[in-house]
């Protein structure tokens, strides 16, 4: 029924040859999200074979797309984002959520001040550890404005970190 609406509401009224390009213009453009996610993923799995240290430092953290917060109106004054890109750089507050989230079972969430530190107060962070050999190896996390559509992020976070988990026990 999902996928007869979503047609419906796209595709009504449209010819078929239109209808089937941008179905598969959408599955292209889906595969590449899909093939990025995947190079990222077996990117930090090589960083984290790279380093044979069992205790995260500051120098095996991996941030990626921490401009895109640029386009969120809550942290789109500069103030905000010099602290929050800071933050990123001094990595020390960075490092105690991961520390939180690799000592608590499963899929942590913080949303703005829970997260203790004030340059976090306007965002979320949603984090998942990841395992190999039944070890925590690190954690997988996305921070986001406080209002992120969660119902989405939460699943993808979790399951980008048991694959991630799998991908690494495939190749150990």
């Amino acid at each position: 029924q999902e996928a007869s609406n979503y047609l419906n509401d796209i595709f009504a009224g449209k010819d078929l040859t239109y209808v089937r390009a941008n179905i598969l213009d959408e599955l292209e453009k889906t595969k590449e999200q899909l093939s990025q996610s995947m190079q990222t993923a077996m990117e930090m799995a090589q960083l984290a074979f790279d380093y044979e240290k069992s205790k995260v430092n500051s120098d095996e953290l991996f941030f990626s797309g921490e401009t895109n917060l640029m386009d969120i109106a809550e942290l789109c004054e500069v103030d905000k984002l010099k602290k929050l890109f800071n933050t990123f750089n001094q990595k020390r507050d960075i490092l105690h959520l991961l520390e939180q989230a690799i000592s608590a079972d499963g899929i942590q969430i913080f949303i703005g001040e829970e997260s203790g530190h004030d340059v976090l107060d306007n965002c979320s962070v949603v984090t998942s550890p990841y395992e190999v050999d039944g070890k925590i190896l690190g954690v997988l996390g996305v921070i986001g404005p406080t209002r992120m559509h969660y119902e989405r992020v939460i699943p993808i976070v979790d399951i980008t970190a048991k694959m991630l988990g799998s991908a690494l026990n495939l190749n150990n």
